[in-house]
């Protein structure tokens, strides 16, 4: 119960933070289900034909339910085919008027309704957990709910109102660790530890972030998605100190689990030989710190490229004979996630030896 009410009070705390930010847009948003696809070449010559697409739609939910609808598109048919829409599939929509009565609808199509998949795949994490993790593996999920709502109610409406996103980050990712921790592992020494580890390490790893991004013409960082922001947005984000608040995020979980692991060694170590020194122990710590961080570095740095590898096939494309290798590594979107690789890295190589050197000496100090 302690556990629960701590949880709770961290989050009635920071979510009256979340502000409603409402944009003018007087699209109606609901499911249709294409019934029909209609596809007609208008122009064009044999290389770059130019084609019209009628999708035919029924409305499934809303005042509008029922109705029909027809979506039209021109231009070239050039997309993969798996990227096409295919009669049957039900997809979300967005329906605008002009404004003015017997005006035309335009109508967008957006993506294939996969509710029931996300939904089946969220209850097979949640029993997987639960039955493997028993108590504490419900506890994570609540940990993990925690960090969540932080992101959505916390850091990206004060975002949205023009505060620093690295300032917000480090303060989230704080915060996120003095709920999490002791969620998972309970109100222990090594949970303190662990805490004021994680704590210097994002810190540290926030203020190289930040003179890295200063210094390099990281161009590469800010995204389409954040060049979209930036326009639509009512205030001027800052789109580079956005991107290395994702490298904190990003990095996060990792060094969250670096650090525990570190402080339940040194507990463990102390508790079957609570003699040991103060020199003793914590090299001992550090022994198991190395090969620890062997595996999550590999981690981390595998996430990055697993969700770049349309990226690396581009970079691999693009590369010419002669082309020098340093070439390569500075092309922005590959220097990008070279100094999000390297920054998270250094963040849980950090948190080590600070997390050893706290654990050993709470530990030490009971004995003294």
């Amino acid at each position: 119960m302690k556990k629960i009410f701590f949880i709770v009070l961290l989050l009635s705390m920071a979510i009256p933070a979340f502000a409603k930010v409402s944009y003018d847009d007087e699209r109606i948003f609901t499911r249709a289900k294409i019934t029909k696809i209609e596809k007609h070449r208008i122009a064009g010559d044999d290389n770059y034909p130019l084609f019209e697409t009628k999708i035919h739609l029924t409305i499934l939910d809303g005042n509008l339910k029922g109705q029909t609808k027809i979506a039209t598109f021109r231009g070239e048919h050039d997309l993969p085919k798996d990227m096409f829409y295919k009669e049957g599939n039900i997809v979300f929509i967005g329906i605008s008027i002009t404004g003015q009565e017997h005006t035309t609808e335009y109508i967008s199509l957006y993506d294939i309704d996969n509710t029931a998949m996300i939904i089946t795949l969220t209850v097979l994490l949640i029993l997987s957990v639960i039955i493997i993790g028993k108590i504490k593996g419900f506890f994570s999920l609540l940990a993990l709910i925690a960090t969540i709502l932080l992101v959505f109610f916390v850091l990206i409406p004060l975002t949205l109102k023009g505060y620093p996103p690295l300032i917000l980050a480090i303060v989230i990712s704080i915060i996120s660790t003095v709920i999490t921790l002791p969620i998972i592992a309970g109100f222990q020494k090594k949970t303190l530890a662990a805490i004021l580890g994680a704590s210097f390490g994002i810190i540290i790893a926030s203020i190289l972030a930040y003179i890295v991004g200063n210094i390099m013409h990281l161009s590469g960082f800010v995204t389409n998605e954040m060049l979209t922001v930036f326009y639509v947005a009512d205030i001027n984000i800052d789109l580079r100190g956005l991107a290395l608040a994702s490298i904190i995020i990003a990095a996060l979980g990792a060094v969250m689990d670096v650090c525990i692991s570190i402080a339940s060694a040194t507990a463990e170590i102390y508790n079957a030989n609570p003699d040991l020194s103060h020199k003793d122990a914590f090299k001992s710590v550090l022994n198991i710190g190395t090969d620890i961080l062997g595996s999550m570095v590999n981690t981390l740095i595998l996430a990055y490229v697993g969700s770049s590898l349309s990226l690396i096939l581009l970079i691999s494309m693009r590369i010419q004979p002669g082309m020098p290798v340093w070439m390569i590594f500075n092309y922005n979107p590959i220097l990008s996630e070279i100094v999000k690789s390297i920054i998270g890295s250094i963040g849980m190589f950090i948190c080590i030896p600070i997390t050893a050197y706290i654990s050993v000496h709470l530990y030490r100090k009971k004995d003294s």
